[in-house]
C-alpha cells in the first residue's frame, strides 16, 4: 500500500534529503511542505504561523517528517500539528543529548508534544550536521573567505553527522513504523572530531590554511534574545560535557550501511572553499 508522508521543512537541510529518498522509493507519496513559493508539483504551502493551509497539506497523510520549529512556542505548534492529523506516524528531529535536558527545557517539551500526542513516532536525535560547514548562514563564508573555522566548544570533539544519513534512517522510521514506533535514535557520524580536525582536514583538502578559532560562549551569546541564549547555552553545555563527543551505530543498524565520515564530507565538497 502506497503511504502518503507530509515532511516539514522540504528545502531545509534534513527535510530536502527525506523528500528526495522517499522520492526514489515505489511506495511512498510525498508531500513537501514549505513556506516559500515553489514550483514543485511535489510541494504545498506550509507555514507554522498560518494555519489555514495545513488542512491541505495533511490532509490523508499516514506519516509526517517533522523538523523541529526552532521557535519558543515550538511544544504547542507541534501539539496542534499532530492533532490536525491523528493517526498520523510522527518521526520528529530533535537534537543529540535531549535525554538530559530536564523535563521543563524546551528540548524536552518539544519532543513530550510528539511523544505525548501522536498515536505512533519515532524520535531521531542527530548531532551536528555535517552541512553547515558549507551554509553561508554559518560556517561557508568564515571559511572561503576568512580562513577560519570559529566554535565555542572549548575543544570539545563533537560526532559530526551527514543530514542524508539523517534521512536515510528517517525514511526506515516512516517506512516500517511498527518497528520504529517509541523509538529514540541517536544518530552520529562514525567519529568525533574536534574543530582543531575540521580545520586541518579543509585545510589539506583545499591546500590552503584554515585556522581553528575557539572563542568563548558568552561572545557567542551576546545580543541573543534570552530565550535562545537559554537553548544555545544549554546545547554549548551537552558540548563541553562530551555529549556531543558520543558515537551511535544508529546509522549502520538501521539502514545497513556505514554513516559518512566527516572526511568525505570535506574531500566531496572542497571546491565549495576555494576561490
Amino acid at each position: 500500500m502506497t503511504r502518503t508522508v507530509f515532511v516539514t521543512g522540504a528545502r531545509g537541510k534534513t527535510g530536502r534529503e527525506v523528500v528526495a529518498q522517499l522520492a526514489e522509493r515505489g511506495d511512498t507519496k510525498v508531500r513537501g511542505g514549505s513556506s516559500q513559493s515553489s514550483q514543485e508539483p511535489a510541494t504545498v504551502a506550509f507555514d507554522w504561523r498560518d494555519q489555514s493551509n495545513w488542512h491541505k497539506a495533511l490532509d490523508g497523510v499516514d506519516a509526517i517528517y517533522l523538523g523541529r520549529p526552532d521557535v519558543q512556542d515550538a511544544p504547542e505548534l507541534i501539539t496542534q500539528l499532530i492533532a490536525a492529523a491523528p493517526g498520523a506516524h510522527v518521526v520528529l528531529v530533535s537534537e543529540q543529548g535531549a535525554e538530559r535536558v530536564a523535563g521543563d527545557g524546551w528540548v524536552r517539551r518539544v519532543e513530550a508534544a510528539a511523544t505525548g500526542n501522536a498515536s505512533r513516532w519515532t524520535i531521531l536525535r542527530p548531532s551536528w550536521f555535517q552541512q553547515v560547514l558549507t551554509d553561508p548562514r554559518y560556517f561557508l563564508n568564515a571559511i572561503r573567505l576568512e580562513r577560519t573555522i570559529g566554535l565555542p566548544t572549548d575543544g570539545a570533539p563533537i560526532a559530526w553527522v551527514d543530514t542524508r544519513d539523517i534521512a536515510a534512517v528517517a525514511v526506515q522510521a516512516i517506512v516500517d513504523p511498527a518497528t520504529h514506533h517509541g523509538k529514540a535514535y541517536t544518530v552520529t557520524g562514525p567519529e568525533a572530531v574536534t574543530t582543531i580536525d575540521i580545520a586541518a582536514d579543509i585545510s589539506a583538502a583545499i591546500s590552503t590554511e584554515v585556522a581553528a578559532v575557539v572563542p568563548p560562549l558568552s561572545e557567542t551569546l551576546t545580543g541573543a534574545d534570552p530565550w535562545m541564549a537559554e537553548v544555545v547555552g544549554d546545547m554549548f553545555g551537552r558540548v563541553h560535557d562530551g555529549t556531543f563527543a558520543a558515537v551511535s551505530d544508529t546509522v549502520e543498524k538501521v539502514t545497513g550501511r556505514s554513516p559518512r565520515t566527516i572526511k568525505e564530507f570535506i574531500a566531496e565538497h572542497a571546491d565549495q572553499w576555494r576561490f
